[in-house]
């Protein structure tokens, strides 16, 4: 697992490891390697303050990987970095967004990571 990865608080980490055993249990190799991949070893020992910024870069830098990924594939020679950035910030911003609703997430609403603001108490 990467340094920088997030983690998972202990509820939902262990819910979809669970998830993960029973996708291999179904052969559904992809999704269970997939899961194990993304939640790593262990779960979050402590809540740890995440804001929407850090969800926009962590989201926009991993699809930069996986636009490498792309590159990679066709064995590119050369790369409009910019034009790459454009497409990977638009679909940033679609792709939370997407996935807020198919977790039936109210976007509206300010994370509970989130740092208060002051004289606020959560």
């Amino acid at each position: 697992m990467e340094k920088d990865m997030k983690k998972l608080n202990p509820v939902v980490y262990s819910k979809l490891l669970l998830q993960a055993e029973e996708a291999k249990d179904r052969d559904m190799v992809k999704l269970a390697a997939a899961l194990m991949n993304t939640i790593g070893p262990v779960p979050e020992d402590e809540r740890v303050s995440y804001n929407f910024n850090e969800l926009q870069t962590d989201v926009y830098q991993g699809l930069w990987k996986m636009a490498a990924c792309v590159i990679k594939y066709h064995d590119l020679q050369s790369v409009d970095a910019e034009k790459v950035h454009e497409v990977l910030e638009s679909f940033a911003s679609k792709l939370i967004e997407e996935v807020e609703q198919s977790l039936s997430v109210d976007n509206t609403q300010v994370g509970p990571l989130e740092d208060n603001v002051p004289g606020e108490t959560k």
